[in-house]
């Protein structure tokens, strides 16, 4: 058993022991179980927000992205920081809709907003359909990620069926809680990698950040810059308005924003979650 091994079994166990805890002694009623009891502050709702956003795409889409296409990468940092600047205005009066009517889900929203049950279905449906192969590629990536620690030793099913039971698990127990509790565990692992990737290795193999851009611009003259066909400038306005107008609409950032114990809380985190884009 190599070091990989031992980090990645306490960094698994400790999110299971987290989670399951993270209920207390509290009665997990639906309101509980699904929205905090609307009672999370402004670190909590910053955790699991973080939590919902950035996932294994933080490791492996991004960075290919940045390592195979290079300047159009840069979408990525654009459309995070609207969107959060949307949410300033956003999420408020979503919050206040949801808990003035005792809402849980992102259905409920506009099934109750637009008195039409038939739209709460249609919602619901296009949330399963776009879930469905979001959950996919969560797993993937976290059997390639694992697969690839572990030095081939724990093979991508059985990293992605370990990772599926400890969720369950600790969901089922605390609910909305549980993934909030966990993300501690996961924000430390990525600042912790962050700053050994981000900083230590230009520091160590150029001298800085500005010295390793450079020595890219020389290598591959153009890879930082946007290309004038395919993703060019039209395609990163375009493609930055889109998903910063899409950001929220995602169930399970949505629903995320109804667990805040106030409006001035989700502002709060509109203003700190931008910070969170340091990682990619």
């Amino acid at each position: 058993m190599n070091i990989a091994w031992l980090f990645m079994a306490l960094a698994v166990l400790l999110a299971l022991v987290l989670g399951v805890l993270a209920r207390g002694r509290r009665e997990m009623v639906l309101d509980q179980w699904t929205v905090a009891g609307r009672g999370f502050g402004a670190v909590f709702v910053f955790l699991l927000l973080a939590g919902e956003i950035y996932t294994t795409f933080t490791f492996l889409g991004a960075s290919g992205f940045a390592y195979g296409l290079g300047g159009p990468a840069f979408y990525i940092l654009a459309y995070g920081g609207i969107a959060y600047t949307l949410s300033y205005f956003i999420l408020p009066p979503v919050w206040r809709y949801a808990r003035q009517h005792g809402l849980i889900s992102q259905p409920d929203f506009f099934a109750r907003k637009y008195a039409s049950p038939a739209l709460g279905v249609l919602v619901s449906l296009v949330d399963i359909v776009a879930l469905v192969p979001y959950l996919v590629l969560q797993f993937k990536g976290l059997g390639i990620i694992v697969h690839a620690a572990s030095y081939g030793a724990i093979g991508n099913a059985v990293a992605i069926w370990i990772g599926a039971l400890v969720v369950t698990i600790y969901v089922m127990v605390s609910g909305v809680r549980g993934s909030a509790w966990t993300s501690v565990v996961k924000d430390i692992g990525i600042l912790a990698v962050v700053i050994f990737l981000g900083l230590y290795l230009p520091w160590r193999d150029y001298g800085g950040i500005e010295p390793m851009f450079r020595a890219i611009a020389a290598a591959k003259p153009g890879f930082l810059a946007l290309p004038e066909h395919g993703q060019s400038v039209s395609w990163f306005i375009s493609t930055v308005l889109l998903t910063a107008l899409g950001f929220f609409m995602w169930p399970h950032s949505f629903a995320a924003s109804y667990t805040a114990r106030s409006e001035r809380t989700l502002r709060k985190n509109a203003v700190v979650l931008p910070l969170y884009q340091f990682v990619l």
